[in-house]
């Protein structure tokens, strides 16, 4: 890692993203745009910032977002079940022996390596445009007439 400033204030989306699924902000379905949103600013920011290494900083920063924001619903999944009463009706019919608790528990590191993969290809590809764009409207040396 290269670059702290970048990274550290953007890990904080993750767990603030956590807390608010927790205390019920988001209608159902609509948590799933507000990730977008940072995924997408993180991706922007690491591929503006740290053109060289945003595959590296949006890995990172992603796999730390959907990790702690995972982590903090599950220490807090009765709050959220509460706050959040279709979480409960989704899972109204689940088999014997289903414990709710240890199922989002276990979705941490799985969520964690999903939001750090799309976060980091999304940085990656960000990069390689801003690159292009630059090469492209920079005029070219020895092609002046």
């Amino acid at each position: 890692m290269k670059n702290w400033k970048l990274v550290l204030p953007l890990c904080l989306l993750g767990p603030l993203m956590g807390a608010l699924m927790v205390m019920g902000v988001f209608p159902e379905g609509s948590d799933r745009f507000a990730w977008s949103a940072v995924i997408g600013l993180t991706a922007y920011l690491c591929a503006r910032y740290e053109r060289e290494h945003a595959l590296l900083h949006g890995a990172v920063i992603g796999f730390w977002n959907g990790a702690s924001a995972t982590l903090v619903q599950a220490l807090f999944l009765d709050t959220m079940a509460k706050n959040n009463p279709y979480v409960i009706e989704k899972f109204a019919s689940k088999p014997a022996g289903f414990d709710l608790e240890y199922f989002v528990f276990m979705l941490v590191p799985f969520i964690g390596v999903t939001g750090g993969g799309m976060t980091g290809l999304l940085a990656m590809l960000a990069a390689r445009v801003m690159s292009f764009r630059e090469q492209a409207a920079s005029p070219r040396k020895g092609n002046h007439p």
